[in-house]
């Protein structure tokens, strides 16, 4: 299972210049890797030859939100087997869809999507926030040096899937 993203209220869902594409290195920019909805990367500019494709790296757990996008391409899976939401990742190599956070914007995922310590259960009120890695971390209160992304404002259950509600910082 892999995570499934939501965009809610997110701005780009309505303003197009609040997307980008991106396709996703994790450590080696020679070796494109997959990666969940959901997650997040930081921008690290243009690929050589491409105009609107931008590399994505894994960010650091104090990188700007301004450099920073949440993946939320639209699910399609061409293995006929697969007919859920979560069993859709992007592909390494794949160019995905980011989504540029905003204040107040809002968006959702699933647990699968978020990095929650053992022994946690998110709750509403508690802080997201980045780290060194693509999953958002869950934390009842913030951690010096990571920066904020958001906080859970609701927790929704639908017959399949728990969504945790997200306002961005």
């Amino acid at each position: 299972m892999y995570g499934v993203f939501r965009s809610d209220l997110m701005s780009g869902t309505d303003v197009a210049a609040d997307l980008v594409s991106v396709k996703f290195y994790d450590g080696s920019p020679e070796a494109p890797a997959a990666i969940e909805n959901g997650n997040v990367v930081k921008l690290s500019g243009l690929i050589t030859g491409e105009r609107e494709v931008n590399k994505g790296v894994t960010p650091a757990a104090n990188d700007s939100l301004e450099d920073i996008v949440i993946i939320g391409t639209p699910e399609v899976n061409y293995d006929e087997r697969k007919k859920n939401l979560d069993d859709f990742r992007n592909e390494a190599g794949d160019i995905s869809r980011g989504f540029i956070p905003r204040s107040r914007n809002i968006c959702s995922v699933t647990a699968e999507a978020l990095d929650i310590a053992a022994g946690v259960t998110p709750a509403v009120g508690y802080v997201v926030e980045l780290q060194a890695g693509t999953k958002l971390k869950v934390v009842a209160s913030g951690t010096a040096g990571s920066t904020k992304f958001g906080e859970i404002i609701a927790i929704e259950t639908t017959s399949r899937y728990t969504y945790y509600v997200i306002k961005i910082a």
